[in-house]
């Protein structure tokens, strides 16, 4: 399984050998960790979110140099509780969704018309680029519109939208 770091990217942050143990084995915590705090797995991501790598690496550095601070959620300091807060609102932007027998509108909460939709990924019965079956723009708050009239009911697919107000 990969992680939010590899090897190398971690062992550069802490000034040590890309075998060290301790480093190997904090890894998978960290990952687990950001994942908790966000409410996303950051590692199914290519290519993996650059904040979520910063968030990883002082994650990584403070646990690496005090191990009794592993798991500790009440002393984070204030650069990484900004990462996890970010982290967690762009976690937000991500939706998952089953497609529809045919073109039509399916329902997406709290969305609104004019969000960009910027990537649509299949997970289920479907893997890759899949942004040419769906709208590239939200055209009705609440919905999606999935172009295709090919037969998608079974197949899952996430997208990543991009409020109007942030682009």
């Amino acid at each position: 399984m990969a992680n939010i770091l590899n090897a190398i990217e971690a062992a550069t942050v802490l000034r040590c050998e890309n075998t060290d143990p301790n480093m190997l084995a904090l890894l998978p915590q960290v990952d687990a960790y950001i994942q908790q705090a966000t409410g996303r797995d950051w590692t199914v991501d290519s290519p993996i979110s650059q904040v979520a790598k910063g968030a990883a690496r002082m994650l990584l550095v403070m646990w690496y140099e005090n191990p009794g601070m592993v798991g500790n959620m009440s002393s984070l300091n204030f650069g990484l509780a900004s990462s996890l807060v970010q982290l967690e609102s762009l976690a937000l932007r991500y939706v998952t969704f089953e497609g529809l027998d045919g073109s039509g509108y399916i329902e997406i909460p709290n969305v609104v018309a004019g969000t960009t939709v910027s990537t649509v990924t299949g997970v289920v019965g479907a893997t890759g680029d899949q942004h040419t079956l769906f709208e590239a723009v939200i055209s009705e708050d609440g919905y999606i519109y999935q172009s295709s009239a090919t037969n998608l009911s079974s197949k899952w697919y996430r997208a990543y939208l991009i409020p109007p107000e942030v682009k």
